[in-house]
């Protein structure tokens, strides 16, 4: 698979660059990060919208997809992501490379992300109030807008339940009660606060001149004056208390599911490989015992799946329901947990699950947003192998390797949105 070169550009400033020539685009990314708070989450969301929206240069978002068609129709995009106790700001580009167009686009286009964060269009002092106001109704219909994916609802409330005063628990796109307080002069005061303080890291994925690219970096930054300072990155891996059942009555046809567990393993953790096994035993996938046995066989639900956090050491299992299967599927998920606990799995299920988890693995070849997403992974936790390691890693999972990884999950929290109670 393809090697990542680090390169430092300046302290707290990292470029990482997987070159390969089988790429004909070249994708660039570039995330700050910012501890995760709840005083603040919904000002980052707000802000990665508003800086998408123009620059100086483009003072627009019909100026910049303009002038990003005009570049053999690059792409580029800005947002928000959680992982651990970060939220990351982010924004991207997508090109064809320069060696297929002849042209030089390839730099117009990562200028193009790095002004996207760095030089933003300011008026009076702040941010243009007409697109503040703009983007925090696009924010307010999408934060409203969550309860209309019920199956993605129920795992949010499961997490908000489960992870109270955790920063797991904070909903990453924000909350809709903290708008009304932002304005374009407090946003960009904010903006100020956290652009030249906060850790970078730079991803580009492409056939591309590593020693040019680098002096182009160094060369943008050089005239700004940071003053950044280390996270320290928080990967949980606590035990369950008493399991905590938890309800919500909507108008619902489908009953939703969503049961948390704590396995007690991170990232970080030599058991985490045997977990990933394990999961996809349990849960991963339509080789799985959840979606074989509780789904097919049993016929209690319309989906089942479990999926794992690995920065916080939590296993969650989703599933569309009847109303009335509850107590069925519950207890039919707690017994194929028990059976993986047990080692109550053939060496064919064994099998199959390490090959699905290596095939995906590789698959990341084919996609540069996924390897970015994994070795984004790594600089939180720098003990993360590479994916040729990983998959080295994965085949060698023993049947005891997954028994002892999931000898200490345990159950934390039962979500159930079921229907309105009958009047």
């Amino acid at each position: 698979m393809s090697n990542i070169n680090k390169i430092s550009l300046f302290d707290n400033i990292n470029l990482y660059v997987i070159k390969d020539s089988k790429y004909k685009t070249v994708h660039y990314s570039m995330f700050l990060h910012r501890i995760l708070k709840r005083e603040e989450v919904t000002k980052n969301s707000l802000l990665s919208r508003v800086l998408k929206s123009g620059t100086r240069s483009f003072p627009s978002m019909r100026d910049l997809s303009i002038y990003a068609e005009s570049l053999f129709g690059c792409s580029f995009d800005a947002g928000i992501i959680k992982r651990a106790n970060i939220q990351s700001i982010y924004s991207s580009a997508n090109i064809i490379s320069d060696k297929f167009t002849k042209e030089e686009s390839e730099t117009k286009a990562v200028r193009l992300m790095l002004d996207i964060l760095f030089d933003p269009f300011v008026e009076n002092d702040g941010f243009s109030k007409e697109i503040i106001e703009s983007q925090k109704g696009n924010l307010k219909d999408d934060i409203d807008g969550l309860i209309n994916d019920k199956r993605a609802y129920a795992n949010v409330r499961c997490i908000e339940e489960m992870c109270k005063g955790e920063p797991n628990a904070i909903v990453e796109i924000g909350y809709s009660d903290d708008l009304a307080d932002i304005d374009e002069k407090n946003l960009y005061e904010h903006y100020k606060s956290i652009i030249f303080s906060n850790p970078i890291d730079i991803f580009v994925v492409g056939d591309v001149d590593v020693d040019s690219l680098m002096e182009f970096f160094k060369d943008y930054f050089s005239k700004f004056k940071f003053t950044i300072t280390p996270h320290d990155i928080v990967c949980t891996s606590k035990l369950s208390d008493e399991p905590k059942y938890v309800e919500d009555n909507l108008d619902v046809n489908q009953g939703k599911l969503a049961i948390g567990f704590r396995t007690g393993v991170n990232v970080e953790s030599d058991m985490y490989y045997p977990l990933l096994v394990g999961n996809s035993i349990f849960g991963s996938g339509a080789h799985s015992k959840l979606f074989n046995n509780v789904r097919e066989k049993m016929s209690l639900c319309y989906y089942a799946y479990s999926r794992l956090d690995k920065h916080n050491g939590i296993m969650l299992v989703g599933s569309g329901i009847e109303f009335e299967n509850f107590e069925k599927t519950k207890n039919a998920v707690m017994d194929e947990l028990s059976k993986v606990q047990k080692g109550d799995f053939s060496d064919e299920e064994l099998k199959v699950s390490k090959e699905y988890i290596i095939n995906s693995y590789k698959s990341y070849e084919d996609s540069p947003g996924l390897l970015v997403d994994y070795y984004l992974g790594k600089t939180f936790t720098p003990g993360l192998p590479s994916l040729d390691d990983a998959c080295d890693i994965v085949s060698k999972v023993t049947k005891d390797d997954v028994i002892k990884s999931f000898e200490n999950i345990s159950l934390d929290t039962v979500y159930f949105l079921n229907g309105r109670e009958e009047k």
